[in-house]
């Protein structure tokens, strides 16, 4: 008898984890940051999105786009990985979120390493990607592929700027250090007059990005780790590397902010532990108050 107690509760307590984790992967939460800057003399709100990988909230992501119109955002920046790579269907679901997006506010799309994966000559989905791409532009969304624009908001200049780095930087089990100058040579210099945004998908090279200039960098690509330990923060990056630094949250680097989703969508290990998925809303202030 003692053995089938036993057994019994272990197969209790791998459905309730079942349960769990399915609706973990239904919910997602807004975490809000506030950065201030000598460069801005107002209030401006931004929303971030950052590995949505094709999922919805809803039909045609209705809660998720609902939750975007109420914080109002002066501009929705995407930090990479919309899609998954080889799953085209994942292409028409995040058209139709872009095109709800695009109604809300300017929406600037830096790239991730599974829309630079899906944009190779030599992979079956190049063609689709192609046009992905080209009726996410005749939507009228800013595709940033190592490219800089300025919005002016109220008096106020926010330059934003999308770098999306070579394939190596993704590999497994290791981080590949940045080459010498990299950031520059993809973008130029980075503005010293307007408020400097910049869109880079690999939290990796954090260090990089706010010695490069960047007075905002927003991240994404680790999930938050998939599993987070309360308290101490990712077990392990989509890179397979342990207790990855910069796995989610807002980080200070020598004044300069970087901000990590731990993104809202999942792909191949569709786990999410201590982990919930992330929508981000970022608030500019002046220095000072």
């Amino acid at each position: 008898m003692t053995g089938l107690i036993i057994i019994g509760i272990l197969i209790f307590l791998i459905l309730c984890l079942v349960l769990w984790q399915y609706l973990e992967l239904k919910r997602f939460g807004v975490t809000e940051y506030e950065v201030a800057s000598s460069k801005i003399s107002g209030e401006h709100r931004l929303v971030l999105l950052a590995d949505l990988h094709g999922f919805e909230y809803g039909k045609d992501n209705e809660k998720l786009l609902k939750k975007i119109r109420d914080l109002q955002p002066e501009l929705i920046l995407i930090a990479g990985d919309m899609i998954v790579a080889g799953r085209t269907k994942s292409y028409e679901k995040v058209l139709k979120t872009l095109k709800a997006l695009v109604k809300v506010a300017p929406v600037y799309y830096g790239f991730g390493n599974h829309e630079s994966r899906a944009d190779r000559k030599n992979l079956a989905v190049s063609k689709e990607f192609g046009e992905y791409l080209k009726k996410v532009k005749n939507l009228g969304v800013h595709i940033l592929r190592n490219q800089n624009q300025t919005e002016e908001i109220n008096g106020d200049r926010l330059r934003i700027s999308g770098l999306e780095i070579a394939p190596e930087y993704y590999a497994k089990g290791k981080d590949v250090p940045l080459k010498k100058k990299y950031v520059r040579k993809q973008l130029g210099a980075a503005s010293a007059e307007d408020f400097q945004i910049l869109l880079a998908h690999n939290p990796v090279y954090s260090e990089d990005y706010a010695a490069w200039g960047a007075d905002l960098t927003l991240c994404g690509h680790n999930h938050g780790g998939l599993v987070r330990i309360p308290g101490k923060g990712s077990l392990l990056s989509p890179q397979l590397t342990f207790f990855p630094k910069y796995s989610g949250g807002l980080y200070d680097i020598e004044g300069k902010q970087v901000i990590v989703s731990r993104g809202l969508g999942t792909h191949t290990f569709h786990v999410r532990v201590f982990n919930r998925a992330q929508l981000v809303a970022v608030r500019l202030v002046p220095a000072g108050k």
